[in-house]
This record gives C-alpha cells, sequence and structure tokens, in this order.
C-alpha cells in the first residue's frame, strides 16, 4: 500500500521498496516514475529523475518570445515522440521539422518496469504514447489561433449562460409566483375543510350531501398540495441545474488555456466528482418528486370514474401514498450518492459499508419503534383501513381522522380535541364509516304496554323516515325489529337498520326524537331494561367533530 512519508515532498510516496513520483503535463497526470527507496551508486532519487523530466518538458513548451501569443518554439504539428534504445533501458525524446536533432524526456529504467509489472520496452512504448498525446495537446493550447478561437468560444458559451441564467430567473419568478398562490390556496382548502367539518349542516342539505360535500373539499385541497410539492420540486431543479451548468462551463472554461489548466484538473479530479453527484442526486430527487406527484395526480384523476365512496376514499389515500414514495426514493438516491461521492474522493466504499451496516443496525434497533410506525403505516394505506373523514376507535380514542402521515393519524374527538397516534400502537382499529354504517336502535317499554304495536310503530317510523326528504339520501335500509328481551318490569323492542357512512350519528338521533312522539301518542308508556334493571334512556353517541 502507498505510504505517505512526513520527510517527502508532495506527490511523492513510498511503496514497497519503491519511491514514485508523479509526471505530469499541465497538472494533467500522466504516470509515476520509481526508483529504489535508496538508490546507490550514480542512481538518481525520484525526485531529483521528477525535476529532469520536469524541466524537459518544460522546455519543449517554451514559447518564443515573452509575450503568451508568440507561439511556441516547437511545432505541435510536427512534434513526433520517439524511443531510443539504450542497452537495458530506453530513452524517449521528441523532435519536430524545426529541431531534427531529438530531445531527451526521460529514460525508462528496469526498476521503472519492475514498477509497472511489465518489460521496458512496452512501458517506453506506452509512455511514448501518452507523451505524445499530452505534448502535442499541450502545445496547441499555446498557438495563437487556438488562443483566440478558444475566447471565441468562452464568449459564446458565456453568453450562452447568461442568456440560461435570464429564463432561470423567469422561470423561477414564474415558479414564485405559483408557489406562492398554491400556498394559499391550499390553507384556503384547509380552512374551507374546518369549517365544514364544525358547521350545523343546513336542514334543507340531505346527509349524504353532506358527506360528499366534505370529502369533495378534501380531494380537492388534495391536488394543489400535489402541485405545491411539484411546483417546489422544479423551482430546485431549475436552480441547482443551472448552478451544475454553470460549475461545467467554469471547469470547461479553465481547461482551455495552459496557465488555469492545473487549477482546472483540481476541479475535474478532486472537486467535480462530489459537486456533480451532490447535485444530480438532488436533481434526481426532484424529478423524482415531479414524476411521482405527476402520476399520483393520473391516478387520482382515474379514481373519480370509481364509484363515488370509493373514489373519494382512493383520491384521499393518493397524497399520502405519494409522499411514501417520494421519500423511498430521496432515501435510496442519498445512500447510491454518499457512496459514490466516497469512492470518488479515494475513501474504500467496503470499509464504509461494514461500518455503515453496523451504524444501520445501531439505529434499527434504537429507532425500532419509528420503523414499526412507518411499517404499519405503510400497511394501513396499502389496505385501506381508514382515510381522512373516517370515523374510528383506535384503543381507548375515538374520532374523525383529520389527518395521517406514514408515522401517525390525528383523530378530532367530539370535544374538539387533537389526537395524535402513533401507527405502532394502532393495535385495534374499530373503523364506522367504511363503505355503510348500522344503527343499533333499543328502547325500553313497559312490561303492559302493546309489544305487537311497539314493534309496529317503530317498523313504521324507521320506513317513513327512508321516505322523507332529506334522509331518504342517507342509504337507510330497514333489516330486521322485535322484542329483543322480555322481563317482569320491562321489555325492550330492539331494530337494525344501515346507513351511508358516518349518518348513524344523526339518523339515531332523528328516531329517538320521533319514536319518543309516537309512543307517547300511542300510550306506550316506557319501561325498565331486564338485564340492568333501570329505566331505559335513549342514549345517541356523540356527534363526531
Amino acid at each position: 500500500m502507498p505510504t505517505a512519508s512526513p520527510g517527502l515532498p508532495p506527490g511523492i510516496r513510498n511503496e514497497g521498496i519503491f519511491r514514485t513520483a508523479p509526471i505530469g503535463v499541465d497538472g494533467n497526470f500522466l504516470f509515476r516514475i520509481a526508483t529504489a527507496i535508496n538508490p546507490g551508486g550514480d542512481q538518481m532519487s525520484a525526485e531529483m529523475r521528477q525535476q529532469y523530466i520536469n524541466a524537459a518538458i518544460a522546455q519543449l513548451l517554451a514559447l518564443r518570445g515573452t509575450r503568451p501569443n508568440s507561439g511556441t518554439i516547437y511545432d505541435p504539428a510536427s512534434l513526433r515522440v520517439a524511443v531510443q534504445h539504450d542497452g537495458s533501458q530506453a530513452l524517449i525524446v521528441a523532435t519536430d521539422k524545426h529541431h531534427t536533432t531529438p530531445f531527451p524526456i526521460l529514460t525508462v529504467t528496469a526498476t521503472d518496469a519492475k514498477y509497472q509489472r511489465t518489460t521496458v520496452d512496452a512501458l517506453a512504448a506506452q509512455w511514448r504514447a501518452t507523451l505524445q498525446t499530452a505534448l502535442v495537446v499541450a502545445l496547441q493550447k499555446r498557438q495563437p489561433a487556438q488562443i483566440k478561437a478558444n475566447l471565441r468560444s468562452l464568449v459564446v458559451v458565456g453568453a450562452a449562460l447568461l442568456a440560461l441564467s435570464l429564463l432561470a430567473l423567469v422561470a423561477l419568478w414564474a415558479l414564485r409566483r405559483r408557489i406562492v398562490a398554491l400556498r394559499r390556496q391550499v390553507a384556503h382548502d384547509a380552512e374551507a375543510i374546518d369549517e365544514a367539518q364544525f358547521r350545523d349542516v343546513p336542514e334543507k342539505e340531505s346527509a349524504t350531501h353532506t358527506r360528499r360535500r366534505l370529502g369533495g373539499l378534501t380531494v380537492r385541497a388534495a391536488d394543489p398540495a400535489m402541485r405545491l410539492t411539484a411546483a417546489r420540486a422544479l423551482a430546485t431543479i431549475v436552480v441547482w441545474g443551472t448552478v451544475l451548468a454553470w460549475f461545467l462551463a467554469i471547469v470547461w472554461a479553465l481547461n482551455l488555456f495552459p496557465q488555469t489548466t492545473p487549477l482546472s484538473n483540481v476541479l475535474m479530479h478532486r472537486v467535480r466528482a462530489v459537486v456533480i453527484i451532490a447535485i444530480v442526486a438532488l436533481l434526481l430527487v426532484r424529478v423524482a418528486d415531479v414524476v411521482v406527484t405527476r402520476l399520483a395526480r393520473l391516478y387520482g384523476e382515474n379514481a373519480r370514474f370509481a364509484p363515488a365512496d370509493e373514489g373519494t376514499r382512493l383520491m384521499l389515500r393518493v397524497p399520502t401514498i405519494a409522499r411514501a414514495a417520494s421519500a423511498m426514493v430521496a432515501i435510496l438516491v442519498a445512500i447510491v450518492a454518499l457512496m459514490a461521492a466516497l469512492g470518488a474522493a479515494g475513501i474504500s466504499t467496503g470499509s464504509v459499508l461494514t461500518l455503515g451496516g453496523i451504524a444501520a443496525l445501531g439505529i434499527t434497533f434504537a429507532a425500532q419503534n419509528l420503523l414499526r410506525d412507518f411499517l404499519n403505516g405503510f400497511f394501513v394505506l396499502v389496505e385501506d383501513q381508514y382515510v381522512v373523514g373516517d370515523y374510528v376507535t383506535i384503543g381507548a380514542w375515538s374520532g374523525v381522522v383529520e389527518a395521517m402521515t406514514l408515522r401517525v393519524v390525528q383523530l378530532r374527538d367530539s370535544a374538539g380535541n387533537l389526537i395524535t397516534i402513533p401507527h405502532g400502537q394502532a393495535d385495534q382499529v374499530v373503523n364506522s364509516s367504511r363503505d355503510w354504517s348500522r344503527v343499533d336502535f333499543r328502547i325500553g317499554i313497559d312490561a303492559d304496554a302493546d309489544a305487537d304495536a311497539a314493534v309496529a310503530l317503530l317498523q313504521s317510523t324507521i320506513e317513513d323516515l327512508a321516505r322523507e326528504d332529506p334522509w331518504m339520501h342517507d342509504g337507510i335500509v330497514f333489516e330486521w325489529c322485535g322484542i329483543d328481551s322480555v322481563g317482569s318490569s320491562g321489555l325492550v323492542v330492539r331494530a337494525s337498520l344501515k346507513t351511508a357512512p358516518l349518518r348513524q350519528f344523526e339518523v339515531k338521533r332523528e328516531i329517538n326524537a320521533r319514536i319518543i312522539h309516537v309512543y307517547r301518542k300511542a300510550g306506550i308508556a316506557f319501561g325498565v331494561d331486564p338485564k340492568s334493571g333501570v329505566q331505559v334512556h335513549v342514549v345517541s353517541p356523540p356527534r363526531p367533530a
């Protein structure tokens, strides 16, 4: 393994029995020469060989005069790099049409070949080709005509970048206005949903219409929220896309001129990879946000053709699923980008993966509850256990689902309290508004009352309610009615009926009000529940918030 020594010049390093030094042209690394760590006799050290070779290359690239546009002594069009053999060594030399006498650049030694694990001739041929290409490119950069062409290209690219930046500013201005408008729309929709949930229902408005109105408001609120996510992602893409374009253009411009090529190489080899990986990763995350949002909106539009309640439930699940998918893509891209950036920086990804695995195992144990919340939340969405607007009972808490994320669900109970429950703690969930709801109606009457009349009156009351406006829109379906229990102290008349989701509360209260009036008019006295021994009262559950 290469080892750095504090006493060695930059770039010089010890590698086993060898001491090596880098050789480059205009800051571009070409290859490494090698000597013994402790050279003996007339052998030069690696540092001295490096100095001689660099001096020879600098002489080959020297200008005719002191002015930058005076041209070079050697002609790039006729420059030829060749190999001359001298016993066990090979000498690499250069000539052109003006200099027919070979100019020595470097000697390929047996130590070089041993370090590179090849023969002297093969290594000499390889280095000759490398030097031929690098020296011709470096000489061409120093020619007056090439400098002028590069300046023209620089002006054209600079103008194009300025135009691109202006377009980006215009796009950002438009996106900024759109983001502000969408923020206002999202806030307005949230206020509308809150107002619709807590205000009194008009007498002429049917229960089904009320539920559809609330569902429609929630669904319409989801679309601006997704469009807001897409707009923010597009703004990020525009900003970082422009930054990436400027970075690449600057690196390219610095590489055009020999005076700035070393700086360009530093940016290219040390900074470029990490910067490009970071920017590309960020752009990929934002592009994924846009793609996921678009797909979610298309899915939501197709869901509108499904039956009313089913389509509404599907559209309510779309935003949460989209956020979860975007988060998963972001995590995967971040992991891959981190590994790529560490590899570009020269850090062994194997050791990083080992440490990352250990750290991930520790995080898993430390955050197992959090991971369980996310996993349970995913299954809640996939299995459609509940969505925003459902009335559910989770453990000891009951209320309307007001908000959902992949980790928690928030309920608003009848007292107006906002209850936040992690999905991992939702072991048992009772959904009172999935597809349809049921009213289990019971009322106690006196033991001497006319039971047949009581049953008939309760049944007719329910059937009349189902035919009247606005209750006829609540999907009331009479199932059965009869005497549920008999005792010396009283009878219990019981009926069962189905309603539209979340309408069981209002329907039961309406039946309470009507049956009391009907029984009193018919002279049927209320009795005692034989099971509890107490006076039966018709008690309705609290109205959901």
